[in-house]
Formats: C-alpha cells, sequence, structure tokens
C-alpha cells in the first residue's frame, strides 16, 4: 500500500507541475519542458518532503523481492540439509548395527 500511496503523490506532483508549465506557455517547446520540469519537480519534491513515504514505500519492495528471491534459496537449503540429514541417518544406522 506504501508504494501506491507514494506513487500517487508523486504522479499528483507531477501532472500539477505539468499542467502549470503548459498553462504559462513556455514557447515552441512547451510539451517537452513541461515533461521535464514536471519529471526533477516531482522527484525532488517526493525526494526531500516524503521521506517517509520514500523509505516505506521502498521497505516494501525490497521485502516484495527478497521474499521471492529467499523462498527460492530456501528450497535449496531445505534440499541440501535434507540430503545431509539423510546421511548422517544413514552412517547412524550403520554403526547401530556394528
Amino acid at each position: 500500500m506504501a508504494v501506491l500511496k507514494y506513487s500517487v503523490l508523486r504522479l499528483g506532483v507531477f501532472a500539477v507541475v505539468f499542467f502549470l508549465c503548459l498553462y504559462v506557455d513556455l514557447g515552441d517547446f512547451t510539451l517537452i519542458f513541461g515533461l521535464i520540469i514536471g519529471l526533477i519537480v516531482s522527484w525532488a519534491v517526493g525526494y526531500l518532503f516524503f521521506n517517509r513515504w520514500r523509505i516505506a514505500a521502498a521497505e516494501q519492495l525490497a521485502n516484495l523481492g527478497s521474499r521471492r528471491r529467499r523462498s527460492a534459496a530456501e528450497r535449496q537449503d531445505n534440499a541440501a540439509e535434507d540430503e545431509l540429514a539423510e546421511r548422517f541417518q544413514e552412517n547412524d544406522d550403520a554403526a547401530e548395527d556394528r
């Protein structure tokens, strides 16, 4: 949810700045200037004034990504541990039989 809130906030700031640039009419390249200025201002406002939301969104994305990677790594680790446990069990059974 944090990613959605932060994204909507940045998109809103971008839209406001972009339409203000279109309203001001910056010449032949109004659309390009509006896009560039809107991107820069929305990034700066999000980075400087909404730091808590940005960090929460980054943590949410990191947790989502690490959960996927962790599950694949955990499966490999679990398979290796199971194989090792079976070897120890076989060695213990062989030692008891002697």
